[in-house]
């Protein structure tokens, strides 16, 4: 009897010892794995870092006032053009818009030797020339249509 049970402590043994190995090697693997993680973080925190000096350097004001000038062509306001709600009155709101077409429809000139097919112009909407602006130069442009 006193055997039986000696056999059967030495195997839980064995089997205690094996459960442990096996536990040890999985938690180093969790470690190793928490290692890579981590360096991935610091990656991506130094990439953001890069990022946000780069977002920094671009949005510079002289930078963007620099490509303004060179895109937009925009000018400094004048007072002149700045009005108040109190200042308008009807006239100013009832001023007509220049009817135009899309510059979608225009014929396009076809580098190729088949000839260009000639584009209906837009029409515009009933309610869209009864519309009114308090500018002037304001424009109608239809809806592309694909045909």
């Amino acid at each position: 009897m006193l055997r039986i049970i000696n056999i059967s402590l030495v195997l839980g043994l064995v089997a205690l010892a094996c459960i442990i190995y096996q536990v040890k090697y999985q938690a180093r693997s969790l470690d190793r794995e928490i290692i890579a993680i981590g360096k991935e973080i610091e990656a991506e925190r130094d990439a953001i870092a890069v990022l946000r000096a780069e977002w920094s350097l671009l949005n510079r004001p002289d930078r963007i006032e620099r490509l303004a000038k060179k895109y937009i062509h925009l000018e400094a306001s004048a007072p002149r053009q700045i009005v108040t709600l109190g200042t308008l009155n009807d006239r100013h709101l009832e001023r007509p818009r220049k009817d135009e077409t899309s510059p979608a429809t225009a014929t396009p000139k076809s580098k190729s030797n088949q000839p260009a097919v000639a584009a209906k112009p837009v029409e515009v909407l009933p309610w869209a020339k009864a519309a009114s602006l308090p500018w002037h130069t304001a424009t109608i442009r239809g809806p592309i249509r694909a045909e």
